[in-house]
């Protein structure tokens, strides 16, 4: 596995670090590699992957016998593979902010920000064409740069988010209407992103969606599978183990930012969780 590959001859069109949005095209032919872990490291992203591409996201590798449609929060790490194909459309939150046209579209902690899983869709014949075009129109109007392209943009993303959604909401539920246990997972997930580094415990989150923990842990197992504690922890060891990988902060400074005074207590917690200690995780990579 590599990082993504793209032509360098697009490179200055496709993707600026200083852009608010923008796209790469990626294919198995290309001979330079651009990283996630800094170029993309602060913008949402909607990956479009041809069959039969592989990726890894967070230390999990993924592979799709069909088109596929992934979405990436802010922070997410990846890696795809040199043999894959497809399209990336990233964008900040000053451009798009995810968060504040939640109400609308109820989309973060269910695309964005989901604790639970990777949101991705197999894309069935109707929704590739569907959305393949909408990746086209994207695309055309960061080439234009006029006026109104902005807006246009903003436009087609919404209609990607609220179609990825819709689609994403049926295939789990074979019903467009959204249960009271589906909304409080969604809004839990939303809490654990975040708030892991500062609220370790069930009960701080339950007090911030006003129900009791006991409530709170029965709903959540009923509708995931998975206690809201084992959550809270695997979202502290995810970031652990992605700044263990890449960067250089000390296992202190990295038990400091999530939320851990006792650094003897951190080892002991990520040893517990991963069966080794954080340096021999580190030097394992």
């Amino acid at each position: 596995m590599i990082q993504i590959f793209i032509d360098r001859e697009k490179m200055d069109d496709g993707l600026n670090k200083n852009q608010s949005i923008g796209y790469l095209d990626f294919d198995d032919k290309s001979e330079n590699s651009i990283s996630s872990n800094t170029l993309l490291e602060d913008y949402y992203k909607i990956i479009y992957m041809e069959k039969n591409g592989s990726i890894i996201v967070d230390f999990v590798e993924y592979s799709f016998t069909e088109n596929a449609l992934l979405f990436f929060s802010i922070g997410q790490h990846f890696q795809i593979s040199k043999e894959s194909r497809g399209s990336i459309i990233y964008f900040n939150t000053d451009f798009y902010c995810i968060a504040f046209h939640d109400k609308e579209l109820a989309c973060d902690g269910l695309l964005f920000d989901n604790v639970f899983e990777l949101p991705y869709l197999n894309l069935s014949t109707n929704l590739d064409i569907l959305f393949l075009k909408l990746i086209s129109s994207i695309k055309v109007e960061i080439n234009k740069k006029d006026f109104w392209a902005e807006e246009m943009i903003k436009t087609y993303i919404k209609q990607i988010i609220i179609s990825a959604t819709r689609t994403l909401i049926k295939s789990n539920n074979d019903s467009q209407i959204v249960s009271y246990d589906k909304e409080l997972a969604r809004k839990f997930s939303q809490l654990v992103e975040l708030h892991y580094r500062t609220n370790h415990n069930v009960s701080d989150y339950a007090n911030m969606l006003n129900i009791t923990p006991k409530n709170l842990n029965r709903k959540i197992v009923s509708e995931k599978q998975v206690a809201p504690s084992i959550i809270i922890k695997q979202r502290i060891i995810l970031q652990a183990k992605r700044l263990l990988a890449n960067t250089t902060l000390s296992i202190k400074e990295i038990a400091d930012y999530l939320g851990y005074e006792d650094y003897s207590y951190f080892v002991r917690f990520f040893k517990s969780q991963t069966g080794l200690p954080p340096l021999s995780f580190r030097n394992a990579l």
